[in-house]
């Protein structure tokens, strides 16, 4: 009895464990989950948030815990249960309403502008995603600590995907982006 414990401890133990596989950003091989990289925002400026390169994940993703996005659309990105705790563990639970507020606000309006123009839009779950253009691959790692919660990515196979601020979104911005009249 005590054998059986331990092999199955043994084998529960092993099977938990994963592999971190550093890599460039375009390779197609088996993808690896791993931990949420931390960004040293410190030395950020307000436009580094909004910076792909802020984004882009620099190990391979396994286990298909991605999402992937090959078509034109406004990608919506919305914090996680856990981005929400550690929130109200930073901010206190009056500022994180405040802030959430504001930022549901935001998102609402970006959300009309998008829809106004009729770009198909998306909302992510999975903490990467990767985008797949006519000539270029992207995998991004949406949960990066220190990154917003609340973004919208817009992704045209055909150029380079941007990160939007909400509160800075314009009708003509969007249109710019997506090539409309």
């Amino acid at each position: 009895m005590k054998s059986l414990f331990t092999f199955v401890f043994i084998i529960g133990f092993f099977s938990c464990s994963s592999k971190i596989q550093e890599t460039d950003n375009n390779s197609s091989d088996s993808l690896t989950i791993h931990p949420v990289e931390i960004i040293d925002t410190s030395k950020f400026e307000y436009e580094d948030y909004f910076k792909l390169d802020s984004y882009l994940s620099k190990f391979q993703i396994k286990d298909h815990s991605f999402e992937e996005v090959d078509f034109d659309c406004a990608i919506l990105d919305y914090p996680t249960d856990r981005q929400i705790e550690e929130m109200k563990k930073e901010n206190g639970d009056v500022d994180f309403y405040t802030i959430a507020d504001d930022n549901q606000y935001y998102q609402a309006i970006a959300i009309r502008i998008i829809e106004s123009i009729g770009i198909e839009k998306i909302i992510v779950s999975k903490q990467f995603m990767r985008l797949i253009g006519d000539n270029k691959t992207w995998d991004l790692d949406l949960r990066k600590k220190n990154l917003p919660p609340w973004n919208i990515i817009f992704f045209k196979k055909t150029k380079e995907p941007e990160i939007i601020s909400t509160m800075d979104l314009t009708v003509e911005q969007a249109k710019q982006f997506f090539e409309l009249k």
